[in-house]
C-alpha cells in the first residue's frame, strides 16, 4: 500500500515539475534534464547491482537501444515522439528477456564482463548498419521533419516527476512480497534461495525492468539532444557514471544515488566554471571514488546514517 507521505511526495513532485517547466531558464532546463535522467539510470543500475547483486558493465547497451529506438520509430512511422518514448522501453524490456536467458548462465564477474561484451556486439552492429547511420548516427526527425521548439521544456517536468515517482515506486516495491525477496537476496543470496526465493525469476524481472527503465531515460535524453551516435550512446562512460553515482553515494540504498548525483554534477559544474578542461574533473572523481572505497566502502549516505545513529545512541545513553 502507498502511504500518505508518498502521495504527498507525488503531488509535490507534480507541482514542482510544472513550476520548473514554466519558470526555469532554458539553459538550466537542459542541465536539469541531464541530472534527473542520469539519476533514473543510476537508480536502475542500483536496483540491478545493489539489490539483485547483478553487477553489470554493459548497461550502456540499453542507453544505446533507447536512443536508437526513439529515432528509428519516430523517423520512420507516424507515431508521435511522446508516444514513441512510451513504446521504446516496452520493446527494450522485451529484448532484455532473451538476452537475460543467455547472460544468466554467467555468474558474478563473468556476468559483468558478459554484459560488456553484449554491449560491444550491439555497438558494432549499429556502426556497420547503414540504415542506422553507421558511425555518423541518426538525427531525430519525426515523420521526416525537424522537431520544433525546445524539447527540454517538456522533457524536464517529465524527468523530474519520474525521478520522484521512481523513489516512491521503489519504496512501495521494497515493501511488497517481491521487494522483500529482493532485500533478502541483497543481504544473503544463499539464505534467500534456501528460504524459497526463486533467484532466477527475480533476476529476470529486475533485469527486464532496469533495462526498460534505462532505455526510457535514454529516449528522453536523446529527445533533448535531437541526435544520437553510436560512439556516444554505447560509450562506457554511461555505466561508469552510474557506478560512480551509486557506489560513492551508497550501493543498495535509495538515498545513495541522490548523494552521488549531487556530488558528480556539483564537482563537474564547479570545475568547469573555474576553467578546468572537460576531462580534468574525472581526476577528482577518481580520487573521490578511491577514497570512499578505501575508508567508507558502504558509501557516503550509509556512513552518514550510521554516524547519526551512533550520536543518537550516545545521547540516549
Amino acid at each position: 500500500m502507498i502511504r500518505t507521505i508518498e502521495i504527498v511526495a507525488l503531488v509535490m513532485g507534480a507541482i514542482i515539475a510544472w513550476l520548473a517547466a514554466t519558470y526555469v531558464d532554458s539553459g538550466l532546463q537542459f542541465l536539469l534534464c541531464e541530472v534527473f535522467l542520469l539519476f533514473i539510470m543510476s537508480q536502475m543500475w542500483n536496483l540491478l547491482a545493489g539489490y539483485a547483486g547483478q553487477v553489470s558493465f554493459g548497461q550502456q547497451m540499453f542507453v544505446g537501444l533507447g536512443g536508437y529506438g526513439l529515432c528509428l520509430i519516430a523517423n520512420n512511422t507516424g507515431i508521435p515522439v511522446w508516444a514513441t518514448i512510451i513504446i521504446v522501453p516496452v520493446i527494450v524490456g522485451l529484448l532484455a528477456i532473451p538476452l537475460g536467458m543467455v547472460v544468466f548462465h554467467l555468474k558474478h564477474a563473468y556476468f559483468a564482463i558478459g554484459m560488456w561484451v553484449a554491449a560491444e556486439v550491439v555497438f558494432q552492429f549499429v556502426v556497420k548498419t547503414p540504415a542506422l547511420g553507421g558511425s555518423g548516427g541518426m538525427v531525430l526527425r519525426p515523420g521526416g521533419e525537424m522537431m520544433q521548439g525546445f524539447p527540454e521544456q517538456t522533457v524536464l517536468p517529465v524527468a523530474l516527476f519520474l525521478s520522484v515517482a521512481l523513489i516512491v515506486g521503489l519504496r512501495v516495491f521494497l515493501r511488497s512480497k517481491l521487494g522483500l525477496a529482493t532485500l533478502a537476496v541483497r543481504d544473503n543470496e544463499a539464505a534467500a534461495e534456501a528460504a524459497g526465493v526463486n533467484i532466477w525469476r527475480l533476476h529476470m524481472i529486475l533485469f527486464t525492468l532496469t533495462g526498460a527503465g534505462t532505455a526510457l531515460a535514454a529516449a528522453l535524453y536523446y529527445t533533448t539532444t535531437l541526435f544520437v551516435t553510436p560512439l556516444d550512446a554505447f560509450q562506457a562512460k554511461w555505466v561508469v557514471l552510474m557506478m560512480f553515482i551509486v557506489v560513492v553515494g551508497g550501493l543498495g540504498t535509495l538515498t545513495g544515488p541522490v548523494v552521488g548525483i549531487a556530488l558528480f554534477i556539483g564537482i563537474r559544474e564547479l570545475m568547469t566554471a573555474a576553467g578546468y578542461s572537460g576531462g580534468q574533473y574525472w581526476i577528482v572523481m577518481g580520487l573521490l571514488s578511491i577514497g570512499v572505497l578505501l575508508f567508507l566502502p558502504q558509501g557516503l549516505w550509509p556512513a552518514f546514517s550510521n554516524y547519526v545513529q551512533s550520536l543518537r545512541g550516545k545521547a540516549s545513553s
